[in-house]
């Protein structure tokens, strides 16, 4: 007769035993992994300050700014004493700027993580300077994505501002920057293997899917073309002490699958900060995508029983979502707690207060004074080599035209996608860019690499889904262009810089082949999903092999 007290499957103060070592283990890990030296920063914020201009190249967004959009010395102090002391009671002290919006969740950035590494102990370079050849070039990438937010992709090759736009930034030298050329099957896109293959949008993103008994087509809601915000001086000045931009509103004209910048930058406007990892798992589920061999189910090491809250569909989904929202606190302390760079937006109106000689500079030549050469350093050659800037104008008197806004000759000012414009909180690295490599890592770890069968592409203006013929896709080469799909159309609405997710600039010598990437937000994503594939690691009783996966780097990574 079977004793069923004895049965238990084991005795518990071992049990507890056990359990404790395997927090000691992790705590361990976490603390060799610690980086306890000063982070690096850029020193923009005491240059400026010593040049006379404190804050003009930091994040103030929703703070109090004089006339001309510059932040107000007590409110960016306040700030500064905030973040210094990192209490709630600081941060109910800033000095707003009286409008609607409020600091996005700063607190967040002194949180602590008890799965994988703790955010304060990760490192990445520091961004760019604002004076720098590099952001420069950076702006003006923002300015030609803002132009071409309504061009279809699959139109590129045949569009003549996308030829200019190429012809542009080659010229004032993006390969030397960012290592590789601007064509139009590349421009706008990432830098890592499987990028530029095939359609411009991940299929993550493009197939149909089933969540759990819901049919999911990935339509959206499309905003109305050629409608910009943030595009004469007066509304800018309004939304950088925290309002919204009154003389309009996201305007949608229907539904198709995602086609052009202005569509991605709408996913990335309204999406859960999870969601693209997630319904990537989903769908990799869906497709029966080979398990990595790591899991003891797929090699044939079990026979007997099938993988389901671990190391199966339930387990996989939750680590995705676990890593995206572990990263944002990683990104939230770089943000917050170290670099505090400014958003494009505010770079963009800096030159506008140039091209209207509100800096004591003569407006008829804004690009050619000692004044312009000191604050804009190296940049100040690219920005007088570029023509970016007379299409802007142009494009901004269109739009100030047609929307009854200031301005109506023109400005140099960035045009947003959105009506509140770029988050208030600082720009790098991106949120974005950090979480979707942390969760499409956990993708890369659990399900095998091989071809992407039955892909999809766009057709009849992004109504319908037609079959890709083209070269062959594969699952992990997706992955890394959902990674960058995901980064580059908060860069195509105008919220970030592409150092700011993608590329490493002046920091490294990046090149397609995947040697030094240091900077931004998916090298910091995919660093944390890597610390949590650690440590979950040790948690399954079933005996898991090696976690086996290219980083974004090409180098073989194995856990």
């Amino acid at each position: 007769m079977i004793n069923y007290q004895q049965n238990l499957p084991e005795d518990f103060e071992c049990r507890q035993q056990g359990a404790s070592l395997k927090r000691k283990q992790t705590l361990n890990d976490a603390f060799n992994a610690f980086v306890t030296s000063s982070p690096s920063i850029n020193g923009d914020a005491e240059h400026y300050e010593q040049l006379g201009f404190p804050g003009f190249a930091s994040f103030t967004k929703a703070l109090a700014h004089n006339s001309i959009g510059l932040v107000e010395q007590s409110s960016y102090e306040s700030l500064l004493t905030a973040i210094q002391q990192g209490t709630q009671e600081a941060f109910e002290e800033v000095q707003l700027g009286g409008g609607v919006r409020l600091l996005t969740n700063p607190l967040n950035a002194y949180s602590f993580q008890l799965l994988g590494n703790d955010a304060h102990g990760a490192r990445i370079a520091a961004a760019p300077k604002f004076a720098s050849c590099n952001t420069a070039i950076d702006m003006v990438e923002r300015y030609w994505m803002a132009l071409a937010r309504d061009i279809r992709f699959d139109q590129y090759a045949h569009s003549q501002l996308i030829a200019d736009a190429c012809e542009d930034l080659n010229n004032l030298g993006f390969e030397q920057q960012f290592a590789f050329q601007c064509l139009p099957d590349t421009i706008f896109r990432g830098p890592y293997e499987g990028c530029d293959v095939g359609p411009h949008v991940s299929q993550f993103l493009l197939q149909d899917f089933q969540f759990g008994n819901q049919p999911i087509r990935q339509l959206q809601r499309y905003p109305r073309e050629r409608l910009d915000y943030l595009t004469d001086f007066e509304t800018w000045s309004k939304v950088n002490n925290g309002e919204i931009d009154p003389t309009g509103s996201d305007i949608i004209d229907g539904t198709r699958y995602i086609t052009t910048l202005r569509d991605g930058g709408q996913w990335v406007h309204l999406d859960f900060p999870h969601q693209a990892g997630l319904w990537a798992t989903i769908i990799l589920l869906g497709l029966k995508t080979n398990i990595a061999d790591a899991s003891p189910y797929a090699n044939g090491d079990i026979t007997s029983s099938r993988a389901f809250g671990s190391l199966g569909g339930p387990d996989i989904t939750l680590q995705s979502v676990l890593a995206g929202v572990s990263a944002l606190k990683h990104a939230w302390f770089q943000k917050w707690g170290v670099h505090q760079r400014l958003r494009p937006e505010v770079y963009a109106q800096r030159l506008e207060l140039f091209r209207r000689g509100a800096l004591g500079n003569y407006p008829d030549s804004p690009l050619n004074n000692d004044k312009f050469n000191g604050l804009f350093g190296e940049g100040a050659d690219v920005w007088r080599n570029t023509n970016v800037l007379d299409r802007i104008l142009k494009h901004n008197q269109q739009q100030n035209l047609a929307q009854s806004r200031g301005d109506q000759s023109g400005t140099w000012l960035l045009p947003m996608a959105f009506p509140e414009g770029s988050p208030t909180h600082p720009s790098y690295p991106g949120g974005h860019s950090a979480f979707v490599a942390a969760a499409a890592t956990i993708a890369k770890a659990f399900f095998a690499d091989g071809e992407f069968f039955h892909p999809k592409v766009p057709v009849d203006h992004g109504q319908q889904l037609g079959d890709f013929r083209g070269p062959t896709l594969t699952i992990h080469g997706e992955l890394n262009k959902l990674i960058a799909n995901v980064t580059l159309f908060r860069d195509g609405a105008g919220m970030n810089w592409r150092t700011d997710g993608t590329v490493s600039g002046w920091n490294a010598a990046f090149d397609r082949q995947g040697n030094g990437i240091e900077t931004g937000g998916n090298l910091l994503g995919e660093k944390m999903a890597i610390s949590i594939l650690r440590d979950i690691k040790r948690t399954y009783r079933e005996e898991v092999g090696t976690f086996e996966f290219r980083d974004l780097g090409g180098n073989l990574i194995q856990i």
